[in-house]
């Protein structure tokens, strides 16, 4: 069990978390508002590294709202009197774990399995391949049970649906040997 003093040290750490995450995210996002009106005079290289640095900035600012939401669970934790406790069993949070982790609603068993589910779901197949080749997630549904029978075609087959390279001289019977 907590001591009034403990959660007072904790909630304070989580408000200064908050705050300096929240800098950062205003930070990116001025970068941003200062851009070029046109990119037409820019090498593909600037447009390029230009990507990179907004989707890397992105992924950074959704770590950070995924922080802050954990944040926010954890003081509203704090303002119900139930900081420090599993939110899934209800037994105390170790002291250890809420030193390092002070946005921890879980205990270390339970922040294992949710852990564990998540990266269930992160095994799964990406949605834009149910549009790309819908033949073969059928497929695969099929093998994980996860829906009915389909008809399976592997890549090959596919592909070859659209044609070969070969030209009409590369066929058989249209090689004249005496050409080469």
């Amino acid at each position: 069990m907590l001591t009034q003093q403990q959660i007072d040290t904790f909630k304070e750490r989580l408000l200064k978390e908050k705050a300096k995450t929240e800098g950062y995210m205003e930070n990116r996002e001025e970068v941003y508002d200062e851009g070029e009106l046109s990119h037409y005079d820019n090498h593909p290289a600037d447009s390029g590294e230009e990507l990179f640095l907004r989707e890397r900035d992105q992924a950074l600012t959704e770590l950070d709202e995924e922080f802050l939401s954990d944040v926010d669970k954890a003081l509203l934790a704090i303002e119900n009197g139930t900081y420090g406790k599993c939110e899934v069993c209800g037994e105390d949070i170790e002291l250890d774990r809420l030193e390092i982790i002070p946005e921890a609603t879980l205990c270390i068993q339970h922040a294992r399995e949710q852990e564990e589910n998540e990266h269930l779901t992160d095994r799964e197949r990406p949605v834009e391949e149910d549009v790309l080749n819908p033949s073969e997630t059928a497929a695969r549904k099929q093998l994980d049970g996860t829906d009915e029978p389909g008809q399976s075609t592997d890549a090959f087959s596919q592909v070859e649906d659209f044609g070969s390279s070969d030209t009409i001289a590369d066929s058989e019977g249209n090689h004249d040997p005496t050409r080469e």
